[in-house]
């Protein structure tokens, strides 16, 4: 596995897409209904293949206790204004997050 610690563009694209999850979250709270009580929430990005791969291997390395699933969300970003994006989060079955 490619050192994934250091890579700060890796970084930063997950803490980006961790930030735009937890405001469609805040503004979405019924989207928690569709996610276990216990569960490893694993960001996708819709338009970046090679940084799912990656967080997808990251996550499946990770030791989580038996009874926390993985939930993969794939974030889709939407323009609202020209100059507002927004992210919208799809919970996915584990066989189409990769």
């Amino acid at each position: 596995m490619e050192n994934l610690i250091f890579d700060s563009e890796f970084h930063n694209k997950l803490f980006d897409l961790l930030k735009q999850f937890n405001q469609y979250v805040f503004a979405h709270p019924d989207v928690l209904d569709e996610l276990p009580k216990k569960a490893a929430i694993v960001l996708l990005d819709s338009e970046d293949e090679e940084f799912n791969r990656r967080n997808v291997e990251l996550a499946k390395s990770n030791r989580y206790p038996e009874e926390v699933p993985l939930v993969y969300v794939r974030m889709t970003k939407q323009v609202k204004i020209v100059q507002q994006v927004e992210w919208t989060p799809t919970i996915m079955p584990a066989s189409l997050a990769a």
